[in-house]
Protein backbone atom coordinates (compact mmCIF):
# COMPACT_ATOMS: atom_id res chain seq x y z
CA UNK A 1 0.00 0.00 0.00
CA UNK A 2 2.92 2.32 0.70
CA UNK A 3 4.11 2.18 -2.92
CA UNK A 4 0.68 3.23 -4.14
CA UNK A 5 0.72 6.23 -1.80
CA UNK A 6 4.20 7.22 -2.97
CA UNK A 7 3.20 6.97 -6.62
CA UNK A 8 0.18 9.22 -6.17
CA UNK A 9 2.15 11.70 -4.05
CA UNK A 10 4.70 11.99 -6.83
CA UNK A 11 1.93 12.70 -9.34
CA UNK A 12 0.48 15.31 -6.98
CA UNK A 13 3.91 16.94 -6.59
CA UNK A 14 4.29 16.96 -10.38
CA UNK A 15 0.93 18.69 -10.69
CA UNK A 16 1.96 21.28 -8.13
CA UNK A 17 5.24 21.93 -9.94
CA UNK A 18 3.46 22.26 -13.28
CA UNK A 19 0.96 24.76 -11.88
CA UNK A 20 3.61 26.86 -10.13
CA UNK A 21 5.90 26.89 -13.17
CA UNK A 22 3.03 27.75 -15.51
CA UNK A 23 1.88 30.60 -13.28
CA UNK A 24 5.44 31.96 -13.04
CA UNK A 25 5.95 31.75 -16.80
CA UNK A 26 2.54 33.29 -17.42
CA UNK A 27 3.52 36.24 -15.24
CA UNK A 28 7.03 36.61 -16.67
CA UNK A 29 6.56 35.87 -20.37
CA UNK A 30 2.85 35.91 -21.05
CA UNK A 31 -0.09 33.63 -21.65
CA UNK A 32 1.31 31.68 -24.60
CA UNK A 33 4.43 30.63 -22.69
CA UNK A 34 2.50 29.87 -19.52
CA UNK A 35 -0.01 27.80 -21.47
CA UNK A 36 2.75 25.82 -23.18
CA UNK A 37 4.49 25.13 -19.85
CA UNK A 38 1.19 24.03 -18.33
CA UNK A 39 0.44 21.76 -21.28
CA UNK A 40 3.88 20.14 -21.07
CA UNK A 41 3.50 19.65 -17.34
CA UNK A 42 0.06 18.16 -17.76
CA UNK A 43 1.39 15.68 -20.33
CA UNK A 44 3.81 14.45 -17.68
CA UNK A 45 1.19 14.44 -14.94
CA UNK A 46 -1.51 12.64 -16.93
CA UNK A 47 0.79 9.96 -18.32
CA UNK A 48 2.31 9.26 -14.89
CA UNK A 49 -1.16 9.19 -13.35
CA UNK A 50 -2.12 6.58 -15.93
CA UNK A 51 0.85 4.39 -14.99
CA UNK A 52 0.15 4.74 -11.26
CA UNK A 53 -3.51 3.85 -11.74
CA UNK A 54 -2.73 0.94 -14.04
CA UNK A 55 0.00 -0.58 -11.88
CA UNK A 56 -1.48 0.11 -8.43
CA UNK A 57 -5.18 0.25 -9.28
CA UNK A 58 -7.73 -1.93 -7.53
CA UNK A 59 -5.35 -2.42 -4.62
CA UNK A 60 -5.11 -6.21 -4.94
CA UNK A 61 -1.82 -7.86 -4.07
CA UNK A 62 -0.46 -9.62 -7.14
CA UNK A 63 2.45 -11.96 -7.82
CA UNK A 64 5.66 -10.16 -8.86
CA UNK A 65 5.62 -11.40 -12.49
CA UNK A 66 2.10 -10.05 -12.95
CA UNK A 67 3.07 -6.68 -11.46
CA UNK A 68 6.07 -6.53 -13.78
CA UNK A 69 3.90 -7.29 -16.84
CA UNK A 70 1.42 -4.61 -15.81
CA UNK A 71 4.24 -2.12 -15.31
CA UNK A 72 5.78 -2.75 -18.74
CA UNK A 73 2.39 -2.62 -20.44
CA UNK A 74 1.55 0.63 -18.65
CA UNK A 75 4.91 2.15 -19.64
CA UNK A 76 4.32 1.20 -23.29
CA UNK A 77 0.92 2.91 -23.25
CA UNK A 78 2.47 5.88 -21.42
CA UNK A 79 5.03 6.26 -24.22
CA UNK A 80 2.30 6.17 -26.87
CA UNK A 81 0.17 8.65 -24.90
CA UNK A 82 3.14 10.98 -24.46
CA UNK A 83 3.95 10.97 -28.17
CA UNK A 84 0.28 11.46 -29.06
CA UNK A 85 -0.20 14.33 -26.62
CA UNK A 86 2.95 16.07 -27.85
CA UNK A 87 1.74 15.65 -31.43
CA UNK A 88 -1.58 17.27 -30.52
CA UNK A 89 -0.06 20.14 -28.56
CA UNK A 90 2.54 20.91 -31.22
CA UNK A 91 0.67 20.00 -34.40
CA UNK A 92 -2.91 20.95 -33.58
CA UNK A 93 -2.68 23.51 -30.77
CA UNK A 94 0.53 25.05 -32.20
CA UNK A 95 2.10 25.58 -28.78
CA UNK A 96 5.71 26.69 -28.56
CA UNK A 97 8.01 23.69 -28.27
CA UNK A 98 10.72 24.94 -25.82
CA UNK A 99 8.32 25.88 -22.99
CA UNK A 100 6.25 22.76 -23.72
CA UNK A 101 9.32 20.57 -23.28
CA UNK A 102 10.36 22.62 -20.26
CA UNK A 103 7.05 21.97 -18.53
CA UNK A 104 7.33 18.27 -19.31
CA UNK A 105 10.93 18.23 -18.11
CA UNK A 106 9.93 19.72 -14.77
CA UNK A 107 7.68 16.73 -14.12
CA UNK A 108 10.67 14.46 -14.74
CA UNK A 109 12.77 16.47 -12.28
CA UNK A 110 10.07 16.05 -9.62
CA UNK A 111 10.09 12.30 -10.25
CA UNK A 112 13.89 12.11 -9.96
CA UNK A 113 13.92 14.19 -6.78
CA UNK A 114 11.22 12.00 -5.25
CA UNK A 115 13.39 8.94 -5.87
CA UNK A 116 16.48 10.38 -4.14
CA UNK A 117 15.52 9.10 -0.66
CA UNK A 118 15.23 5.58 -2.11
CA UNK A 119 18.77 5.50 -3.53
CA UNK A 120 21.17 2.94 -2.07
CA UNK A 121 23.36 4.30 0.68
CA UNK A 122 27.03 3.52 0.76
CA UNK A 123 28.29 2.72 4.22
CA UNK A 124 31.93 3.31 4.96
CA UNK A 125 33.31 1.52 7.99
Amino acid sequence: MEHKTIAYRIVLAQLGMALVAAAACWGLWGASTGTAVLAGGMIGVLTNLYVAARVFGRGAVRPAPQVLRRFFAAEAVKLALTVGLFAITIGVLKLSVPPLLGGYGLTLVVYWLALLPARPRLELN
